[in-house]
């Protein structure tokens, strides 16, 4: 009987991990995170993209309820991912303005 559940628990972590929620919120950290770094997907003039790397930023730093609701849903620590982040962008915000 256990051999069965630790079965059917690897093969819902599997599914887990390929389902297309998960794969969703794990491209939303990343895009704030290329944002974060200033490799802003939009096309628009400099201040707009000074304003959407800082948001990024902003949101990694301030580790809000979105912040670690989008963790969760991609399966990543938020202390864990955050500190790592931290450490790419650095502690404080940058200001471009």
């Amino acid at each position: 009987m256990q051999a069965v559940a630790v079965e059917y628990i690897g093969r819902s972590e599997q599914v887990l991990s390929h389902s297309p929620e998960r794969q969703l919120w794990c491209a939303v950290i990343s895009r704030a995170l290329q944002d974060a770094l200033n490799d802003v997907a939009t096309i628009s003039s400099p201040p707009l993209r000074d304003q959407i790397c800082e948001d990024a930023r902003n949101w990694f730093i301030r580790d809000g309820v979105d912040f670690r609701a989008a963790c969760n849903s991609a399966g990543y620590d938020p202390i864990t991912l955050r500190s790592r982040v931290l450490r790419m962008i650095g502690d404080q915000p940058l200001r471009f303005r």
